[in-house]
């Protein structure tokens, strides 16, 4: 009984060891994605209220079909804005469930241990 009782130990504390690793490993691309994403929207992120301002100085001088063509691209381009902001967050989201999930997992095993 006692030989069978530290090979589960043992198998437990390697499996330990690989979760960690794992988890780890993704946490570190998940992160690396977001600071990524973050950064990118940030360099970016007054293009659009620029562009929505450069809209409004020449609106006067276009024709109604060229105004509602530019209404058109602009209420495109604020979706886009939308969901890039909704991506960034959705990956701020995972990276924090992903580490609560980590600790919660390693908790686990010292537990079993």
């Amino acid at each position: 009984m006692g030989i069978f009782r530290n090979n589960t130990k043992k198998m437990v504390q390697e499996f330990k060891m690989q979760s960690e690793y794992y988890s780890n490993d993704f946490g570190r691309e998940i992160k690396d994605s977001f600071e990524d994403l973050k950064s990118e929207f940030e360099d970016y992120d007054q293009v659009f209220p620029e562009f929505l301002a450069f809209v409004s100085e020449i609106k006067s001088k276009l024709s109604p079909t060229e105004v509602e063509k530019l209404e058109q691209l602009s209420f495109g381009l604020r979706h886009i804005n939308h969901c890039a902001k909704n991506g960034i967050e959705s990956m701020r989201a995972l990276s924090l469930n992903q580490k609560k999930h980590t600790r919660e997992t390693l908790r686990l095993y010292e537990e079993f241990e």
